[in-house]
């Protein structure tokens, strides 16, 4: 937050309005108690916040499925769940609605290569004609 000293020669007002800076911000920061270069590592190294979760809610749907008793019908729990499972099914209809094929990768390489650098679009081509192997 800032001070906006723009503001001040207006007739009743002083130097206490504040803008959020943070709504212009291109960048999240998410700060934990923790150590902020650890929560990095671990997010980038490791496993991203979103998979972390999901492999919680992978072991909550496992359990309760393994006890279905453990949960009581009408309850916030058994609502909770219905809700966990229905963000899975969405989560992967998003998946599967962004997720680019090889295939699809390779086309636009290709398309982009022909357009940029055609002598080096004609050198791959040539390269993988039908009588040799990729990679040989």
């Amino acid at each position: 937050m800032v001070t906006n000293p723009f503001l001040n020669f207006l007739p009743g007002i002083g130097n206490w309005q504040t803008i959020d800076t943070r709504w212009w911000s291109p960048t999240v920061s998410v700060n934990f108690a923790g150590n902020p270069s650890v929560e990095r590592e671990v997010t980038e190294d490791v496993a991203s916040y979103g998979r972390q979760i999901g492999w919680l809610n992978d072991i909550v749907l496992a359990l309760a499925e393994a006890d279905r008793g453990a949960i009581k019908p009408k309850s916030a729990a058994a609502d909770s769940l219905a809700k966990l499972r229905q963000a899975q099914v969405s989560i992967q209809e998003i998946k599967e609605r962004r997720k680019e094929s090889a295939v699809d990768t390779a086309r636009g390489a290709l398309a982009s290569l022909a357009t940029t650098d055609k002598a080096a679009y004609a050198r791959l081509v040539r390269s993988l004609a039908a009588d040799k192997s990729p990679g040989k």
